[in-house]
């Protein structure tokens, strides 16, 4: 990753720190916080930064025809489902090229990746689904982003339990870091996403880790390009 890079995310990372406070603050002085770090998720632009990071990466292309939409009109067809807001929507001269979703992490790690595993193996088979009915056109790209806040919580080897089967070794004594970082790394080998960025965010002070550099920025900067080649 080169200097430039480097200072961008950072950027990045600090809307997300600075908009998170902000959500807690605004949160506890209303009297609506809801215990632990609840208060600090349930605002709205806190992904912005990382919105605007990638809108510059896809604008320094040069595409011809470059449209951008996001959340609501971000809205495509489902299979399982009428529709699916995404939170970037890409088409370049009306043909759509790529579905961006973000999602980030703060607290109750272990439902929280599971809950998140949850919503993006569904969002992405439910796309590619409606790709193979013709309700999409099927050169249609799908990225993920994750961004997990790094705490002591995280980055402790976590074991693995199961009353039946054998669990993929790969997870036991993984931090939840790690793998947060082997699950978007398994879901673009898969297929189920073309391209995927796994970031643990640092708050104090402002910065950025990645964990694993299978799923680090100059790779999904790579897949990105190679999405619009």
């Amino acid at each position: 990753m080169d200097e430039a890079d480097r200072n961008r995310i950072t950027e990045a990372v600090d809307f997300w720190v600075k908009t998170k406070l902000e959500q807690q603050t605004q949160s506890e002085a209303a009297g609506t916080a809801q215990g632990g770090t609840r208060a600090a998720v349930t605002g709205g632009r806190h992904l912005a930064g990382i919105n605007t990071l990638l809108m510059d990466e896809l604008e320094s292309l040069g595409l011809p025809g470059l449209d951008a939409w996001f959340d609501r009109g971000a809205t495509v067809p489902g299979y399982y489902r009428a529709s699916k807001n995404w939170d970037l929507l890409v088409t370049v001269e009306r043909r759509p090229v790529l579905a961006l979703e973000y999602k980030s992490m703060t607290g109750s790690e272990g439902k929280n990746l599971n809950n998140r595993a949850d919503e993006v193996i569904g969002a992405a088979q439910d796309l590619r689904r409606a790709q193979e009915h013709g309700l999409l056109p099927t050169g249609l790209k799908r990225g993920y982003v994750f961004l997990m806040e790094v705490t002591p919580e995280v980055t402790r080897p976590v074991g693995v339990t199961s009353r039946v089967g054998t669990p993929d070794p790969v997870f036991n004594q993984a931090t939840y870091l790690d793998r947060m970082a082997i699950m978007c790394e398994r879901l673009r080998d898969d297929g189920l996403y073309d391209m995927a960025w796994a970031l643990g965010i640092l708050r104090t002070p402002v910065g950025f880790v990645e964990p694993r550099e299978s799923v680090n920025w100059d790779r999904f900067k790579n897949d990105l390009r190679l999405a619009f080649g």
